[in-house]
């Protein structure tokens, strides 16, 4: 993975330092390396800087303290972190071998070693052994038809001197982040907001709709949008040429199956069979790397999944544990039955993050995410991938999508798919999936599930209200922008799993992710992301995902042969835990320490969240929690400054 920026001006230019700007600014992103390359078309120019460690072992690259006054109207910025090719040959921007492409690009091609096969047979030549100049390649070889031959992430823009133009594109589920912003100067783009904010070109504005829905719903990414108005993310499975006037029309190239076949028409034990078979080539492909790879182990069921299909196909697997030592958000216990399962091929690494670990580093924290963020327990995953790279490791395997692309929240998922069966008219799989999944709840239905369950009734709102957790608006010290909130995913659930994957869940989780791991830095591959694998998913029957009560029933069946009973079969689900509300008391000072008593924010009154503090962490510590996110962004990202 690596940091990529760029643009496309109306009017040629000579002011190098902008793009320097942008890129430098994005160095945590890529300490091996950095690149820049400069463009007029209308002029055939081009040229190459080369101004990081390879700067001196690349052939055809200036200093970029040798070039001034140099006209261009498009410029490519890269910060590399090496992970396959480690040599100065994979050196970015990526020129091909007979000059006429250059590539910048963010992100891996998993299968490059089978695409670079084919391409071979084709007569195609290589001088470098990269995933990047397989993408090159693969362009040259069938243009953007390339982008359903790759299997990985990708964040690019590429510039083709034939045409005279260039090309962004991202990835089928969009993993790899690319934002852009239209000015009158032209086209601005790059993989984090911060670089875009460096350009110098667009006023800091906030988005009030972003805010609200945050605060409110805990909703963010939404339909490419961001917090700052007119940035917003290129869209994912898509491609664009850049016009002359710096406008684009994206295209996209890849969909979500929206069709699921019937029980009738695959076995229950054939669909076992595809789905491990596609899985175990998910993980096998993501192993490869030139440099060491560790795997992220919960004790949940995605993540010992992910452990164990390794474990069938290599030994010497590296694996970390964040535990929680006597709270209810310990999982280590679990993560322990698997490690015993495969001692004999695993090297584990279990450890405590540091209760301050946060507030001591807030302010660099607040900085790589650039907006506000749901939950603290973004630095359980932070903390692993730290310990991680100071181990030594810069590659990790990690269960994220699973819930996604699986239907794996329970909240989310078992309510719609009952009122579906209502609706379909059948009641004997009704009666049962609703019995079996209160025997499946610790303590049975309760009034709680009832209450939830009212989401069976044709009526339902934007979001579930318990009262428990509901905030009096008299003690709520969120003032609430005057503006209409988004429309939620359906309730549908077929097309609830389409919208948490396409527009909603996923969009958050996967760049919230990558912010975090990118300041480490370290190269998190997702097995359930494998565009085949979520193709299967949502290609199944529905009761193949939720069934006898159990939700991710398929993933169940698919490992039940390779890790422990009481794993695959648990009931309680956790993922990577964090007890937020004693973190919240513990938080307290070193909060309001680090906002200062400076000018109030237009969407928090300060003083009250001050005076409410222990009502609301009683109350509802997730709207305390995006409060305090959204106060604290706004001092380091909105205002600019360093927090206490």
């Amino acid at each position: 993975m690596c940091g990529i920026s760029g643009y496309w001006l109306v009017h040629p230019t000579s002011d190098v330092e902008r793009l320097t700007r942008m890129t430098a600014c994005m160095a945590h992103r890529g300490p091996d390396d950095e690149g820049m390359a400069l463009f007029l078309p209308e002029a055939g120019n081009a040229v190459s800087l080369a101004t990081g460690a390879t700067a001196r072992g690349v052939e055809g690259c200036l200093r970029r303290e040798a070039v001034a006054n140099l006209p261009h109207r498009v410029g490519f910025g890269h910060r590399r972190f090496s992970i396959i090719d480690l040599s100065a040959g994979a050196h970015q921007p990526f020129w091909s071998s007979d000059g006429q492409v250059c590539l910048t690009f963010n992100g891996e091609v998993y299968n490059y070693v089978e695409v670079r096969r084919e391409l071979e047979r084709r007569g195609r030549c290589f001088r470098t052994d990269s995933d990047t100049e397989v993408f090159t390649v693969a362009y040259q070889e069938w243009g953007v038809e390339c982008f359903h031959r790759l299997n990985g992430f990708w964040a690019i823009s590429l510039y083709d001197s034939a045409r005279g133009e260039v090309l962004l594109a991202r990835d089928r589920l969009g993993k790899a982040p690319l934002y852009h912003v239209r000015t009158p100067e032209g086209l601005f783009w790059a993989s984090e907001l911060k670089a875009i904010r460096a350009s110098d070109t667009v006023q800091v504005a906030v988005d009030d709709a972003a805010v609200l829905n945050y605060v409110r719903f805990g909703w963010r990414d939404v339909h490419d949008r961001t917090f700052y108005r007119g940035i917003e993310s290129f869209p994912s499975a898509s491609y664009a040429w850049i016009r002359p006037d710096g406008t684009f029309v994206p295209v996209r190239y890849w969909t979500l199956p929206e069709q699921r076949r019937s029980e009738n028409d695959i076995p229950v034990d054939d669909a076992v069979e595809d789905f491990r078979n596609v899985l175990t080539d998910a993980v096998r492909i993501r192993m490869r790397s030139d440099v060491p790879v560790g795997i992220e182990l919960s004790g949940g069921l995605d993540s010992s999944s992910i452990l164990a299909l390794a474990a069938q196909q290599q030994g010497g697997l590296r694996t970390f544990t964040v535990s929680f030592p006597g709270t209810p958000a310990d999982e280590e216990p679990f993560a322990r039955k698997v490690i015993e399962r495969y001692a004999d091929r695993i090297e584990p690494t279990i450890f405590e993050p540091p209760a301050d670990e946060f507030f001591a580093e807030a302010d660099r924290f607040i900085y790589l995410m650039d907006e506000p963020f749901h939950s603290p327990n973004l630095l359980t995953n932070h903390a692993i991938w730290q310990r991680m790279a100071r181990s030594g490791i810069r590659v990790s395997l990690n269960g994220a999508g699973g819930d996604e692309v699986l239907a794996g929240y329970p909240f989310d998922y078992h309510a719609p798919y009952l009122r579906s069966l209502l609706r379909g008219g059948r009641l004997g799989r009704f009666a049962r999936e609703f019995t079996s999944f209160s025997e499946h709840r610790p303590g049975g239905f309760g009034v709680d599930y009832l209450r939830r369950l009212y989401l069976l009734l044709p009526i339902h709102g934007r979001q579930i209200r318990n009262p428990r957790t509901r905030v009096d608006p008299a003690r709520d010290p969120f003032r609430a922008p005057a503006v209409s909130p988004y429309e939620g995913p359906s309730w549908e659930i077929g097309q609830r799993l389409l919208d948490n994957v396409g527009t909603w869940r996923m969009n958050y989780w996967l760049r919230s992710g990558n912010q975090s791991m990118m300041g480490v830095p370290i190269e998190v591959r997702a097995p359930f992301l494998d565009y085949r694998v979520v193709e299967q998913a949502f290609s199944l029957p529905l009761s193949y995902l939720i069934r006898d009560g159990w939700l991710k029933w398929i993933l169940r069946r698919t490992v039940e042969p390779f890790i422990p009973e009481d794993v695959v079969w648990r009931r309680q689900k956790m993922g990577f835990p964090f007890p937020l509300q004693a973190w919240l008391g513990e938080s307290r000072d070193a909060f309001f320490s680090m906002v200062g008593t400076g000018s109030e924010i237009p969407y928090v009154d300060l003083r009250q969240l001050r005076s409410e503090f222990e009502y609301l962490r009683s109350r509802n510590p997730e709207h305390l929690w995006r409060l305090m996110s959204l106060t604290l962004w706004w001092r380091r990202c909105v205002e600019g400054q360093p927090l206490q």
